[in-house]
């Protein structure tokens, strides 16, 4: 996750919170960034974490052990996050697969969707500078996807 904009990078369910799931999602992360490294990254205490940081992100500052109560390294932006999707996974179905492709619904409902109060009512997306025309964000998305960069239709 972005710390500025709150931009959701990547999202994965894994059965293991090791090191290969780590750089999974962290080579995710970079695919959907173009290869764009960030210049500081924060995670909890888990040590798989130190590897799989060291691995996608060569060079890059991992600062381990953020927490809640730090304020020289929180990762409560993190945490919120993982409050938000533990409320609707409870109600949803279909969480039970780890292929279930509700995790990129989420992700893109987080980032495009979903208005935040931290953020002024503004989507991750809006304050990032990506803007969808309309008060149907979900309605604009889907047309930009059926869309070519060129405004005709797919």
């Amino acid at each position: 996750m972005d710390r500025d904009t709150r931009f959701l990078l990547a999202s994965r369910l894994s059965k293991l919170r090791d090191a290969v799931s780590g750089e999974r999602a962290l080579k995710e992360t970079l695919a959907n960034t173009h290869d764009n490294k960030p210049a500081k990254v924060y995670t909890d205490a888990l040590r798989a974490y130190n590897e799989a940081v060291a691995f996608a992100f060569k060079g890059v500052e991992h600062v381990a052990k953020a927490g809640v109560g730090k304020p020289h390294a929180t990762n409560n932006r993190a945490e919120r996050l993982n409050r938000t999707v533990r409320e609707r996974v409870k109600v949803q179905r279909g969480w039970k697969s780890i292929s279930t492709p509700l995790a990129e619904g989420q992700r893109i409902h987080y980032g495009f969707v979903k208005s935040h109060q931290a953020l002024d009512g503004q989507t991750p997306a809006q304050r990032a500078g990506i803007r969808l025309e309309g008060q149907n964000k979900w309605l604009a998305l889907l047309k930009a996807a059926l869309t070519t960069p060129e405004g005709t239709p797919n």
